[in-house]
């Protein structure tokens, strides 16, 4: 039932946060709709909160980001993650279904990194600002799969 509520509450936030961002004359339509996903992505926080998820190693943040993918997208991301360290881990995703719906809408599957970026960055932001998410590989963009790096931050 929690994981029917979370991706209502998704769907519904959508198109609220499109609106906002078509009527919002700041900056180009593509860096709109990287807010759109920046934002959806920080929703990724309160699931983590809801269900106890840790968050305080690379691990555990990779973790929790799979888990709020899952229940937002819905089970049809493949993700794997990889510890290295506390301080590092790798995400590893062979099914992603945006890639899918992207080609029955007829949208090139380069779209789907405009959405997936911000979205990233942000859910793992969120999850621990000690730590930052660095894409090595994409599937939209023709590897043949995504791999994701999650890291302790450097002190400044």
């Amino acid at each position: 039932m929690a994981r029917w509520r979370i991706a209502a509450r998704a769907a519904s936030l959508l198109p609220a946060l499109y609106a906002r961002a078509l009527r919002d004359e700041r900056g180009t339509p593509e860096e709109r709709e990287q807010m759109v996903w920046y934002a959806l992505g920080q929703e990724v926080k309160a699931i983590a909160a809801t269900f106890g998820f840790p968050t305080g190693t690379a691990e555990e943040v990779c973790e929790a980001f799979k888990a709020g993918t899952n229940m937002i997208f819905g089970p049809d991301f493949r993700i794997s993650v990889l510890e290295t360290s506390d301080e590092t881990a790798t995400l590893i995703m062979k099914g992603c279904p945006h890639q899918g719906t992207l080609r029955e809408a007829g949208a090139s599957g380069e779209t789907g990194f405009s959405w997936c970026l911000p979205f990233a960055l942000a859910a793992v932001e969120a999850l621990n600002p000690a730590y930052s998410l660095r894409f090595v590989r994409a599937r939209c963009m023709g590897d043949s799969q995504c791999e994701m790096t999650v890291r302790r931050e450097e002190e400044k």
